[in-house]
């Protein structure tokens, strides 16, 4: 007897950062934010068969607070196919070190040098899940000692 598995499943593709700087809802800073398709699928046995095309939703990410804005679907189609120089992505994430487990979470603005504590005494896979959240890629993260 074999127990299969079917149902829809969401899954997140980053675009990534998009469109000009925008003053965020929740943290009212104004930083270029990340693009983010969640689309949904059927899967069996979790392998995708079919993908709900009217099912896709768009958000923007705030990359310093994680804020998800809901964006029509037009609108983040026409900001997908512009590309941002790197002058715009001007944030960093840190991971400062405290104890032997556990770090502080730092966003960093390098234009001026603004350090922003987003969660203290975590751990490093928090801190990855967290960078992802915001759109960023945990290959990011700059370990401070």
């Amino acid at each position: 007897m074999a127990v299969i598995f079917f149902g829809t499943m969401t899954k997140h593709k980053i675009i990534g950062v998009r469109g000009d700087k925008v003053e965020c809802f929740h943290c009212h800073r104004k930083y270029a934010q990340n693009l983010i398709l969640e689309a949904e699928y059927f899967h069996i046995d979790y392998i995708p068969l079919h993908h709900y095309l009217d099912r896709d939703v768009y958000n923007t990410v705030c990359p310093v607070c994680g804020f998800k804005d809901f964006i029509a679907t037009y609108k983040a189609r026409e900001i997908s196919s512009l590309t941002v120089s790197k002058e715009i992505q001007d944030l960093s994430y840190l991971a400062v070190q405290k104890d032997k487990n556990k770090y502080n979470f730092v966003v960093m603005d390098n234009l001026t040098k603004e350090q922003t504590l987003i969660a203290p005494n975590v751990k490093m896979s928090e801190i990855k899940s967290s960078v992802r959240i915001r759109g960023g890629k945990p290959k990011e993260i700059i370990k401070v000692v």
